[in-house]
């Protein structure tokens, strides 16, 4: 983690429910390397996070950013009640299937940490990113890397890939380093299935990243110094997005 990172972290109260809940939250380093991509960009005014948990990553991000009006969607009520408590403006709602309670051009940014893999589609949850964004919005997006080094020798030596689980009770068939019971996971996506995804949905892609998120386990710690690297290669990434420009009959950019 670079200095400026550990200050940050420092500075802002994470619970231990927000560090367990949130892979990303633990490559914080990562995450604001992507985020001040952007911050630079000028001054955002609305942020609503899809998935906003306990609040606490949601809120630090909309710091780091400098956005004081935030929303959060969640399908749990205890984990809303939570992110209430911190300030958010929080509403449940069924990603799968219901669309977002805001007119359209609303947010400056949406972000979606770890909660795609939850999902039976994407599809209901990115075309409702792209609706409530503004023309100049970001979309920002962290999930598990389906074609991750990891998932890749696991398919290989005849595991199951980590983040496509088949029960809600057990974990199957995982390599023993995962270890411990379900965790909700329906399914992940590889970098370039999202991308293509994201761009059919009217999505420019403005960055990638890899992200590594904490494990005990020394090998993967160090493969993950060298094929970790590689957003296509590692366990996790974030995407950065935004909204393709409207062409006018003239064949000029809205």
């Amino acid at each position: 983690m670079t200095h400026n990172s550990r200050k940050e972290k420092e500075h802002f109260q994470f619970s231990y429910e927000d560090v367990m809940a949130s892979a990303t939250l633990q490559d914080l380093t990562s995450l604001i390397k992507a985020l001040s991509h952007i911050k630079k960009e000028g001054s955002f005014r609305r942020m609503l996070d899809l998935g906003c948990g306990y609040g606490g990553l949601t809120k630090y991000v909309a710091d780091f950013l400098g956005i004081y009006e935030i929303y959060g969607i969640d399908i749990d009520e205890q984990r809303l009640e939570k992110a209430k408590k911190r300030g958010i403006k929080v509403y449940k709602v069924d990603l799968n299937n219901e669309p977002l309670p805001f007119p359209n051009n609303y947010f400056d940014v949406v972000t979606s940490f770890g909660v795609l893999e939850h999902l039976t589609s994407y599809d209901n949850i990115i075309a409702e990113a792209h609706r409530v964004l503004t023309k100049k919005g970001y979309f920002i997006i962290s999930m598990p890397n389906l074609a991750s080094w990891v998932n890749r020798i696991a398919l290989l030596l005849g595991y199951q890939p980590r983040d496509v689980e088949i029960s809600q009770r057990i974990s199957p068939g995982i390599l023993p380093l995962y270890g411990g019971g379900g965790i909700g996971h329906i399914h992940s996506a590889t970098l370039k299935a999202m991308k293509e995804l994201l761009e059919f949905y009217g999505f420019d892609i403005v960055l990638v990243k890899p992200l590594a998120p904490k494990i005990k386990n020394k090998l993967v710690l160090v493969i993950d110094k060298v094929l970790g690297r590689f957003a296509s290669l590692s366990r996790r990434f974030i995407i950065i997005a935004k909204p393709k420009p409207l062409i006018s009959l003239r064949g000029t950019k809205i």
